[in-house]
C-alpha cells in the first residue's frame, strides 16, 4: 500500500490523473494512511483506465490477477509491471500470469536491471523520482530530520542528547520515529522532542521540509523511508548514511557517511556539514547514480508524456479554521480579527455548520467543515473529509489561521503538504492535568502563535516561548447599543412573547455540548416562575441544544439567537459560563452577572476566571452544586440591586486594550 500511495502521489505530481483501486486499502491500514488513500482512492467501476501500473508484480497474487481481468482493459491499454525478480524464472513466471490476465502480455520491468545498486532492494516501490533540485535560501536555519531507524533508546544518555541537539541554534532538528520509539520518548522527561511517525506524513511532504537527512539504524526502515532518501536525494537535498551497514553508501548513492552513533551527530553537522551544504549538493548533484532514478523512463513505457501542472490561484488565500467543540466561540474570535485586517486581505472561514451563520453575519464567504457525528465517536473520518476540503481550498503559498486548541492532523498535513503560511490563535488557562507536551507537539509547524490574553494578568499562564509567540490583548466582540435601543428591545420581547415585564433574566449557561446545564436551568426557571413581573430568557446559538423542561415554565422562553450580548446589555441580571468570549464582554460593556463556570476536561479553566473576577467583586462566583447560594444571589440581583454595585466596580477597573488590531497586523504580516 505504501509503494502505491507514494508512486501514484508522484505521478499526480507530474500532471497525470493517478488513482489506486479502493480494493486494495488493506483493513489495518493505519491512521496515517487513510489520509493519503483518500485523495488517491475509487472504486474500480467508476473510472476507465488510460494506463495501469502493477507495483510489487515479482509476486503476483490471485486478487490481482482477479482484479486485471474485471478491468477488461482494451488492447491499447499499456499496462506496467514493476518488480525485483530474484531469479530468471520468476520474472518469466510473473508476466505469464499477468499475461493471463489480462489476455496479452505486460510490459514488465526488472528494477534489478534499471537499478542494480537499490538502496533497498526489497522495496515494493520503484524508488524514482523527479530530479528537481530546490533552491533552499541562504541565511535560513537548516532543518535537519533524523530517523531513528532501529536504534534502540534505552541508552540514557540518548535522548539527553538529543534533547540538546534539539535546543541548539545551528539548525532545527525533527526526527522521525516508530511507534514503539514515540511511546518511550512520550513517557520520558524529554517529551516535547520534535517528532514524527512513519506515517504522519508521506515522504514527498517529508522531503518538502528536509534539507539534511540522518539515517540510523539497521538498514533502511521500510519503503517509505527508501522513498524519503530517493525524494531528498533528487531535490537536491543531503542524505547522511550512519547505518550501521552503510547500506546508502553501498548502493552507490550520493549520500554522505556519517557517525554510526547519534552522540557524534552534533559535532559532525556542525564542524563538516552546515558551511559546505551548497557545494555538496553541487557534486551530489554530478553522480551517474542519480539516473537510475528518473520517473520518466517508467512514464515513456506507458507511453505518457508529463503534463504542466494547472495554474494556480495568482492571489494568496487567508483561510480561518475556528474549531473545538461546535467552535462557536472560536468562529466569533476569528470573525473578528478577520473584520480588523487591511482592506487587501479578503479572509474565507472553514467552519462547522453550526458556525456559518456566526460568520455570514460578517459578511464573509464559508467553506462548511464535517463535524463528529457522534461526540463520543473516536474515529477520524470526519477530520479525513475535512483534510480533502482543505486540500481543495488551499495551495502552496495561502495562509491558514487555526484558532483551536488540539491541532488535528488534517491542519498538519495541509499545512505542510501545501507549505502553507500558518498561524495559531491559541488561547490560555489550560485546565489542571492538561498536557502541556500533547498541546504543544505541533506548535512547530506554524509561523507564528497569537495568544489572545486573559484581562487579569494572573490568569495569563506562558505555556511556549520564542520569536513566533505573540500575546495580544483580549479579542472579542464589541457591541454598542444606547438606552432608546434597549428600550426597543423590550418592547420588541413584549410584543414577541404576548406579555408586559418589569425585570429581564438572561441565562447563558451553554448550549448543552460542554455539559448538562439542565439542573441549574430549571432551578433559575423555577426561582423565577412566581415573580409575575419578570421575563426569562435563556439564551442559545442558533442550533444548540435546549431540554425540553426549559419549555414548560410560564415566564421562561428559549430563544437562539446571534445577539446574545445586546439582550445582555439590556437584562437586569445575567447568568452565564464563564467562557472566554462571555466574561470578556460582560467586563468591557459593564455587564453585572452571575458566573457558574462550565467544568468540562476539554475547556479552559472556567472557575479561575470567573474567580479573578469575584475576588474582585466585578461578578458573583456559584459553582454548579450550588443551588441555595445561586436563589440568595438572584434575589440580591432583583431584590437589593446588587447588580449596581458591581457595575459601580467595573465602572473603576482598569482593563488592557483589547488585542484584535494588534493580532489582524501580525497576522497580515506573517
Amino acid at each position: 500500500m505504501d509503494a502505491q500511495l507514494i508512486f501514484a502521489q508522484k505521478l499526480k505530481n507530474r500532471g497525470f490523473v493517478a488513482c489506486i483501486d479502493a480494493d486494495y486499502l488493506p483493513e489495518d491500514a493505519g491512521r496515517g494512511r487513510l489520509y493519503e488513500a483518500s485523495m488517491l482512492l475509487v472504486d474500480p467501476e467508476d473510472h476507465t483506465p488510460e494506463a495501469v501500473f502493477v507495483l510489487g508484480a515479482e509476486e503476483v497474487d490471485d486478487q490481482l490477477l482477479a482484479s486485471l481481468r474485471r478491468k477488461q482493459l482494451g488492447p491499447d491499454t499499456p499496462v506496467i509491471a514493476t518488480g525485483r525478480f530474484k531469479t530468471e524464472q520468476s520474472y518469466i513466471g510473473a508476466k505469464a500470469r499477468l499475461a493471463f490476465a489480462l489476455g496479452r502480455e505486460p510490459k514488465v520491468i526488472d528494477l534489478n536491471e534499471t537499478q542494480p545498486r537499490s538502496i533497498l532492494p526489497s522495496a515494493v516501490s520503484p524508488l524514482v523520482a523527479e530530479s528537481r533540485p530546490v533552491s533552499r535560501p541562504v541565511g535560513d536555519l537548516t532543518d535537519v530530520t533524523v530517523v531513528l531507524g532501529s536504534t534502540d533508546l534505552d541508552n540514557p544518555e540518548t535522548l539527553p542528547c538529543l534533547s540538546r541537539m534539539s535546543n541548539q541554534g545551528d539548525y532545527n532538528l525533527r526526527l522521525v520515529v516508530s511507534g514503539a520509539q514515540n511511546e518511550f520518548i512520550k513517557a520520558s522527561h524529554f517529551a516535547d522532542l520534535p517528532r514524527t511517525l512513519y506515517t504522519d506524513l508521506s515522504p514527498l511532504t517529508l522531503a518538502k521540509s528536509t534539507d539534511i537527512l540522518a539515517m540510523f539504524g539497521h538498514g533502511i526502515a521500510g519503503d517509505r523511508m527508501a522513498e524519503f532518501a530517493v525524494e531528498l536525494i533528487a531535490a537536491g537535498g543531503l542524505v547522511i548514511d550512519c547505518t550501521e551497514d552503510e547500506v546508502l553508501m553501498s548502493s552507490g548513492a550520493p549520500t554522505l557517511l556519517g557517525p554510526k552513533t547519534l552522540f557524534a551527530l552534533d559535532g559532525y553537522l556542525i564542524g563538516k556539514i552546515l558551511g559546505n551544504t551548497s557545494f555538496i549538493a553541487e557534486q551530489a548533484q554530478k553522480s551517474l547514480w542519480l539516473r537510475s532514478l528518473d520517473i520518466s523512463r517508467l512514464e515513456s513505457a506507458a507511453s505518457l508524456t508529463a503534463k504542466p501542472p494547472a495554474p494556480s490561484r495568482k492571489t494568496q488565500r487567508t483561510l480561518f479554521l475556528p474549531t473545538n467543540g461546535v467552535g462557536l466561540g472560536h468562529a466569533q474570535r476569528c470573525s473578528v480579527i478577520a473584520n480588523a485586517l487591511p482592506a487587501d486581505v479578503s479572509p474565507v472561514f472553514a467552519v462547522f455548520p453550526s458556525c456559518v451563520p456566526v460568520v455570514r453575519r460578517e459578511g464573509i464567504d464559508c467553506i462548511p467543515m464535517v463535524a463528529r457525528a457522534d461526540a463520543m465517536d473516536s474515529s477520524n473520518a470526519n477530520d479525513i473529509i475535512n483534510y480533502r476540503r482543505l486540500s481543495a481550498a488551499l495551495q502552496e503559498g495561502d495562509r491558514l489561521v487555526f484558532d483551536g486548541g488540539y491541532v488535528f492532523d488534517s491542519v498538519h498535513r495541509v499545512i505542510q503538504e501545501n507549505r502553507l503560511s500558518a498561524v495559531w490563535i491559541r488561547r490560555g488557562l489550560w485546565p489542571k492535568g492538561r498536557s502541556r507536551h500533547t498541546m504543544l507537539r505541533r506548535e512547530g509547524i506554524f509561523d507564528r502563535v497569537i495568544v489572545p490574553s486573559e484581562a487579569f494578568e494572573e490568569l495569563n499562564d506562558a505555556y511556549s516561548y520564542g520569536d513566533q509567540v505573540h500575546y495580544v490583548g483580549p479579542v472579542f466582540r464589541q457591541v454598542g447599543q444606547t438606552a432608546k435601543e434597549a428600550e426597543e428591545l423590550w418592547e420588541r420581547l413584549a410584543e414577541r412573547f404576548g406579555r408586559d415585564f418589569r425585570q429581564l433574566v438572561v441565562s447563558m449557561l451553554g448550549g448543552g455540548v460542554a455539559s448538562d446545564r439542565s439542573a441549574q436551568l430549571q432551578a433559575i426557571s423555577g426561582m423565577l416562575e412566581t415573580r409575575d413581573d419578570c421575563l426569562h430568557l435563556i439564551v442559545t446559538w442558533p442550533g444548540s441544544t435546549v431540554q425540553a423542561s426549559a419549555f414548560g415554565w410560564k415566564n421562561t422562553k428559549v430563544v437562539h439567537t446571534l445577539e446574545a450580548t445586546k439582550l445582555c446589555l439590556a437584562a437586569d441580571l445575567v447568568i452565564s459560563a464563564a467562557g472566554y468570549n462571555s466574561v470578556h464582554e460582560f467586563l468591557y460593556h459593564k455587564i453585572p452577572a452571575i458566573l457558574i463556570p462550565q467544568s468540562a476536561p476539554y475547556l479552559d479553566d472556567q472557575e479561575r476566571r470567573a474567580r479573578a473576577l469575584s475576588d474582585r467583586d466585578l461578578c458573583v462566583t456559584i459553582t454548579e452544586s450550588e443551588f441555595m447560594k445561586l436563589e440568595r444571589a438572584v434575589s440580591d440581583f432583583l431584590d437589593y440591586g446588587s447588580g449596581e454595585t458591581l457595575r459601580a466596580a467595573m465602572a473603576q477597573i482598569e482593563l488592557p486594550e483589547p488585542g484584535a488590531s494588534t493580532a489582524a497586523e501580525l497576522l497580515a504580516a506573517t
